[in-house]
């Protein structure tokens, strides 16, 4: 059975990104409401018709002093010129400023861009991650200090001020542009959707204290939310003492919330909490909860316009209604697929072009969707995705690790998964706990802070199966993630 929204979209196939920004005014917002805020300080960075002069002026740098046209892939370490490289035909491919360089390298080599544009601090683990790749993007800096601005540094705020704005946007030939490369994308946390026309305050990084200050100064009524921050905000002391009056949804989206701490979430702060969920691969949201939909508890929601859905089980034949299995999504949000792993393109998107979503859940008699369990093996922290594989092959470059995985385990205090580490060893029992902090340091010091092992376990043996694939479900004492329990689960992965 293919499901679908209660909804129908039509969607411009005709226009990009940047036309949409540029050209577009579908909420009928006036030109001169704020359409960025700087967090910590309450300052409107941009109203709607600065950004849109800003973007113009960029892009005409960007294209006449750095030559980035049509087709160039070109990594961003910013994320103010996202819009002026999609306006003259570049493909964006972002970089997470929380990465150690070995990380970095890792995103570059699949990226292979011709251009990095990278900020202020950031430029020493960029160029770090350079010397062990054989990509030659050239490097441009970028200052929000004119006074820091040399040769060798694009200085943003003259250009955005006083630049020309005449760049010559690129010409797409009819039918081109829904199939043409925009974003290439790594799996990271997820933010929702704002309101049409709303202004959007932006944090540099989540800080309990500013939030409050924010959320009073600015009257802020939508505020997305992953478990963690929820958690703050329904335990933390401080959290009572701001005015969080003005709030009135909060959007909770990259890992689930459990139904008990929304409940008591909402009755503290007299709001509504919506579920949302999605994917990279979905460019992201697939799945929302309305405003309105709130009672139906332990949902997701309803399917997006636009997007249809499929329920398989193991054999990938539909499941009957009401039957659990692995979620399949098709729609224009689709992505085009990996960035040179053709296999894995190959088993994620189907010949019909479903792409496999890797999550176990079901649709019910109204339409809405519940999960159940995760088929995939990618652990959630904090609204981050982290890989076994990648932290499974540190472990094993340990000296006194002979073998490892790690699998998930869920936290109910913190509300969500921390990365636990099995291995296998020979060092004697007596010397384990020096052991361990030795690991937990060892993968502290190459990985991304929400990737790092918060507890080591040892086995005599990992489990694996004929193929040599690691059987997570049989490490002991592994706890499987139930956020959304009361589903009907029919097995547990």
């Amino acid at each position: 059975m293919v499901y679908s929204s209660d909804y129908t979209l039509e969607y411009p196939e005709d226009a990009t990104i940047s036309n949409i920004l540029l050209d577009y005014n579908i909420g009928g917002v006036s030109a001169n409401s704020p359409a960025i805020i700087d967090g910590p300080t309450g300052e409107v960075v941009y109203t709607y018709l600065s950004l849109r002069l800003a973007v113009r002026r960029l892009a005409t740098y960007l294209q006449q002093n750095l030559k980035i046209g049509k087709g160039t892939v070109v990594c961003v370490h910013y994320p103010v010129y996202v819009h002026a490289i999609l306006a003259i035909g570049g493909v964006v491919s972002g970089l997470n400023p929380l990465h150690l360089p070995q990380e970095l390298a890792h995103a570059i080599s699949i990226a292979q861009p011709k251009h990095v544009l990278v900020g202020d601090g950031l430029l020493s683990n960029l160029q770090a991650a350079l010397r062990s790749t054989n990509a030659k993007p050239r490097i441009s800096q970028l200052s929000t200090t004119s006074s820091q601005a040399t040769s060798s540094v694009i200085d943003i705020l003259q250009i955005t001020k006083n630049g020309n704005a005449n760049y010559t946007p690129h010409e797409y030939a009819e039918g081109e542009i829904s199939k043409e490369l925009a974003f290439i994308c790594f799996s990271s946390g997820t933010s929702g959707l704002p309101k049409g026309g709303a202004p959007i305050v932006v944090f540099p990084k989540f800080d309990l204290p500013s939030l409050l200050v924010s959320i009073k100064r600015d009257r802020i009524t939508h505020l997305n939310v992953v478990p963690p921050i929820a958690l703050q905000l329904l335990n933390n002391p401080l959290a009572s003492t701001g005015d969080c009056t003005s709030l009135q949804t909060l959007m909770n989206a990259a890992a689930p919330l459990e139904q008990s701490l929304s409940d008591r979430l909402c009755k503290r702060l007299d709001c509504t909490l919506t579920q949302w969920y999605g994917l990279t691969e979905a460019s992201p949201s697939v799945i929302s909860q309305r405003e309105d939909q709130v009672h139906v508890r332990n949902t997701v929601g309803k399917i997006l316009p636009g997007i249809t859905v499929k329920i398989l089980d193991e054999e990938q034949r539909e499941c009957e209604h009401g039957v659990p299995g692995e979620l399949c999504i098709r729609g224009p949000n689709v992505m085009q697929g990996y960035v040179g792993d053709g296999k894995l393109t190959y088993d994620t998107i189907m010949p019909d072009g479903y792409l496999r979503t890797g999550d176990i859940g079901y649709v019910d008699d109204d339409g809405f969707v519940f999960l159940v369990d995760r088929l995939k093996e990618m652990i959630k922290v904090k609204g981050n995705q982290v890989a076994p594989a990648e932290l499974e092959g540190i472990l094993r470059l340990h000296e006194k690790v002979d073998d490892a995985a790690v699998c998930g385990h869920y936290i109910p205090e913190q509300a969500t998964d921390v990365p636990i580490a099995y291995i296998t060893t020979r060092v004697p029992k007596g010397q384990h706990p020096i052991l361990f902090a030795d690991v937990i340091k060892f993968v502290r010091e190459r990985v991304a802070s929400y990737k790092r092992i918060h507890e080591v376990r040892v086995v005599q043996e990992i489990p694996r199966n004929a193929g040599g694939k690691i059987v997570r479900r049989q490490l002991p004492g592994r706890s499987v993630s139930t956020a959304f329990g009361g589903g009907k689960v029919v097995a547990k992965l």
